[in-house]
């Protein structure tokens, strides 16, 4: 089942346990929370963060360790990128390691987001959010499942591997990139800054599951225009001057959304074997004045919309159903409802099962007595650059999901050290030893 060698690399992880949970504790600690649109990072923990990450590859003896900040007006934008090109990302730098092999093999890139969620409401956590506390098989603390852990299993692995007096065939390349949570531009950056390789993985959480596939995403917001009026008085028909309940319109229009994500749930065709089909899904409405006498002239519908992989021009099937499924109302059809869609969009992703990552991905996570499956992700990860842009097949494996973004999030430790095995099996295995 395993050579020599790699007995020897899983021996050395089997006593990392607690350089792996010191390692993710450290980690959680940099309070690394993706700033919010219009916001920068204000502090230093970014920068810190990745000064440890640069210190670890450092001490893995890399060949080349590349820091840069990405500078967003300087990325190519095309349909499905989610370029923001005001969107001010300094002070979050990306760190490359690059560890050269001695030729024959296969490249491989290992690609972490070291940003996380805000941790929203602390009294709502038995655990301080940045503390990495551990309470018997767990560790607690934001990011510590999404995806620090993940980070530090990997980390541990090289560092298995290394020890071991390991020498890889292929080149091996580290990625810790920032702005997974809100645009995926650091892994952008990445690709188009030249890095590549014959494959791709990141530890995501995935209840140790093969992630092969994942829905893009896009959001927006719909305007229903109406037209004031005194709530008080009685009103003639509209086509004769009278108001127009734009709340009244509105109902109209989330009625045809509603329509519209059924059309697709119930298409054969809109079916994908590991994920949901295509939805919209209303999330914000802003309607009415300062005054509960005037009857409301416009109502704003804030939505987002997931789709699978290959949906083709999404802004105007979405666009197009809503506005013929509001023909038959008269006011609609002569003031259509307005979509404005975020220029900024995620395209989804898949990786062909029969790729050979995919299925040594398979077989790795059957040795560590896990089942052998693949899944898909409703949401999206920094695999979609990997495979859409740069045409790297890209895999993810990593722990249990259901902990993400949530208050007390945790990471099984065990999950972890199981985790770091596969990585230092996948690295040797594809790589391959020299």
């Amino acid at each position: 089942m395993y050579t020599e060698t790699e007995k020897k690399v899983l021996v050395i992880v089997d006593k990392s346990q607690k350089a792996l949970v010191t390692l993710l504790k450290e980690l959680i600690s940099f309070k690394t929370v993706t700033p919010r649109d219009g916001q920068r990072a204000e502090h230093e923990d970014f920068i810190d963060y990745q000064n440890v990450i640069s210190g670890v590859l450092q001490n893995l003896q890399a060949d080349r360790i590349d820091t840069w900040e990405v500078d967003t007006s300087d990325l190519d934008r095309f349909p499905g990128s989610g370029v923001i090109p005001d969107r001010d990302l300094s002070r979050m730098p990306i760190v490359v390691g690059t560890f050269k092999g001695t030729g024959g093999g296969r490249s491989l890139i290992l690609n972490g987001h070291y940003d996380v969620v805000p941790e929203e409401q602390p009294d709502h956590w038995k655990h301080p959010p940045f503390s990495g506390e551990v309470e018997g098989n767990r560790v607690y603390g934001r990011g510590t499942c999404d995806m620090k852990g993940g980070i530090a299993a990997m980390l541990v692995a090289l560092q298995a591997i290394f020890q071991a007096g390991v020498q890889l065939k292929g080149d091996l390349l580290v990625q810790s990139v920032m702005d997974e949570e809100m645009s995926c531009m650091g892994t952008l950056s990445c690709c188009q800054r030249g890095y590549t390789a014959d494959a791709a993985f990141i530890p995501e959480p995935t209840d140790m599951k093969v992630l092969v596939a994942m829905r893009g995403s896009i959001y927006g917001k719909v305007k229903v225009r109406g037209r004031g009026g005194h709530t008080e008085m009685e009103h003639p028909d509209w086509k004769e001057g009278g108001a127009v309940n734009a709340i009244d319109k509105s109902v109209i229009v989330l009625q045809a959304m509603a329509a519209l994500s059924e059309e697709w749930r119930a298409n054969p065709k809109r079916q994908h074997a590991l994920l949901s089909p295509n939805v919209i899904v209303p999330t914000k409405i802003e309607g009415g004045g300062e005054w509960e006498v005037t009857i409301p002239d416009l109502v704003q519908i804030y939505f987002g919309a997931m789709f699978l992989p290959g949906t083709m021009d999404i802004q105007h099937e979405i666009q197009e159903y809503v506005i013929r499924a509001t023909q038959d109302d008269d006011w609609l059809r002569i003031h259509p409802p307005e979509f404005i869609f975020n220029p900024s969009w995620h395209y989804g992703a898949e990786v062909d099962q029969e790729e050979s990552i995919v299925q040594l991905g398979l077989q790795l996570v059957e040795m560590l007595g896990y089942p052998p499956e693949v899944c898909g992700f409703g949401s999206l990860t920094d695999a979609i650059h990997l495979i859409n842009y740069a045409n790297i097949p890209t895999i993810s494996i990593g722990p249990d999901s259901h902990p993400a973004h949530t208050a007390d999030e945790y990471v099984e430790i065990q999950k972890l050290m199981d985790l770091s095995k596969i990585i230092a099996l996948l690295v040797m295995r594809w790589c391959e030893v020299d």
